[in-house]
């Protein structure tokens, strides 16, 4: 296989696989049904979609061999850094979030639901774990995995080089937030989209740099909760 038709078919599997899992299988008739459990909905459907099926072809492609599609295990020492600095994105994210909202004169009531709505509990269990996890495995596990030949092509960001794999599977994985669109203010789409890509950098780059997936998943998960802490607190403090 061409190194240009690998790149082709990589992004266009994404995508397809993406796409799938968001409006595809959530609108099957059985599987909608079950949709209709208060803890259930399509999100949580597209979610697991992501997991069996990223799980399926990495098995697959890797020629059962896994570990090459980052599911192998590290110290835990690994995973403070990108740890620390999904912290710091997440600041960066209301930063520019409160500032766009100064510059449209938008209010917070007026950008929409978010799902900062749910409980603490349903938040951690289907956001910041489950999500998290199923959204690594697809982005950083399978796509990335299967992009990995390309990543002695990269630029210089400062004292790193980030590579096209990471640069790819960050892309696709902000521009997926897209489909926000329609359910809360562009506003705040724009703000997610882009600290949704910035999140994608991070966690590609600390699992090229150690080849694991654990470190984008403590990543995400940690991005997440901080996500929903910031608002509940200052919400809890007004």
């Amino acid at each position: 296989m061409s190194n240009s038709l690998r790149l082709i078919i990589g992004i266009v599997l994404g995508a397809f696989i993406f796409l799938l899992a968001l409006y595809v299988v959530p609108s099957i008739r059985f599987i909608s049904a079950i949709t209709k459990h208060p803890s259930i909905g399509n999100g949580e459907i597209t979610q697991l979609t992501l997991l069996v099926v990223s799980l399926i072809l990495a098995y697959y492609l890797s020629g059962k061999n896994l570990s090459s599609y980052g599911f192998k295990l590290i110290g835990f020492e690994f995973m403070l850094k990108p740890i620390l600095i999904s912290v710091l994105s997440v600041i960066l994210f209301f930063v520019m979030m409160n500032i766009m909202m100064a510059i449209t004169g938008l209010k917070p009531d007026e950008l929409g639901g978010s799902g900062l709505d749910k409980s603490i509990l349903n938040f951690l269990i289907t956001v910041a774990l489950f999500a998290s996890i199923c959204e690594e495995i697809f982005y950083r596990g399978l796509i990335y995995s299967f992009l990995e030949p390309f990543k002695k092509h990269r630029f210089r960001f400062f004292k790193s080089y980030i590579s096209l794999p990471v640069t790819v599977c960050a892309l696709m994985f902000g521009l997926g937030h897209l489909c926000l669109l329609g359910s809360m203010s562009y506003v705040i789409v724009i703000s997610i989209v882009v600290s949704a890509t910035l999140l994608g950098f991070i966690a590609g780059y600390y699992r090229e740099k150690t080849g694991s997936l654990l470190p984008a998943i403590a990543a995400h998960i940690t991005f997440n909760i901080v996500a929903f802490g910031i608002p509940t607190i200052m919400t809890s403090i007004k």
